[in-house]
């Protein structure tokens, strides 16, 4: 016995013969299949074409190789539409078709960036990106020198010392004191070691003013200049 697929197939080929028993019921029912046939590969396809443009970029398994082979066929496509249009002297938009001047750099209607054509003996310049004849010194374009820029790196500078008491600057990495109140200055390594470790406060004493104060780094008296004693020397 034939598959029920196979017999309807044959009568559909085939047509109802004249002398069947409900011919007119049987015809109807076949329009009835075929149609019904062609909306589900109508449905097919609209599957097919939503699943690409989700999914485009898939290349791995037996649907992304048909994704791919889309990808290939939409690519030359696309390459000989823009090769024609070059045949016929016309410029345009590989992103959404537009026409656009033969030397624009950018497409003027999606904005794209478009490719620049380079024919033998043309370089591009790297302040304008057009094409100018290579090796010539200016660019006809711009105007801007076609020789390589050499970026300068810039002199180091010498930090500038800043007193921590008085805010007294100086760029001499000789001077080892501050010549707004006397204090030294601080070298960025000992800072921080002091900055680790606490230190204690220091008292000193002017032998000449009477002048004390409990600071480790102050070298010399704030009223007289005279240097100054730590206390604990005194009561040697």
């Amino acid at each position: 016995m034939p598959h029920l697929d196979d017999f309807i197939k044959e009568v559909m080929d085939n047509g109802v013969d004249a002398q069947a028993p409900h011919q007119a019921e049987i015809k109807e029912m076949t329009k009835v299949i075929a149609a019904e046939e062609a909306s589900i590969e109508g449905e097919y396809e609209k599957i097919g074409r939503l699943y690409y443009e989700l999914h485009s970029d898939r290349t791995d398994g037996e649907l992304g190789k048909l994704v791919a082979g889309v990808n290939a066929s939409r690519k030359k496509i696309r390459d000989s539409k823009m090769k024609i249009g070059e045949l016929f002297g016309y410029t345009f938009c590989e992103e959404c078709g537009e026409q656009v001047d033969e030397d624009a750099l950018f497409c003027n209607n999606c904005g794209a960036k478009m490719p620049v054509k380079l024919l033998p003996g043309m370089v591009l310049c790297k302040h304008c990106n057009k094409a100018v004849r290579e090796g010539i010194r200016f660019c006809t374009n711009c105007g801007h020198s076609m020789a390589e820029e050499v970026v300068e790196e810039e002199p180091v500078k010498t930090a500038l010392k800043t007193c921590s008491n008085c805010g007294f600057t100086t760029d001499d990495p000789e001077m080892l004191f501050c010549e707004g109140c006397g204090r030294r200055f601080e070298d960025p390594a000992e800072a921080a070691a002091k900055a680790e470790v606490p230190k204690e406060p220091t008292k000193k004493v002017c032998t000449n003013c009477g002048f004390t104060i409990f600071d480790a780094d102050t070298m010399f008296c704030n009223d007289c200049g005279r240097r100054l004693v730590e206390e604990s020397e005194l009561k040697k």
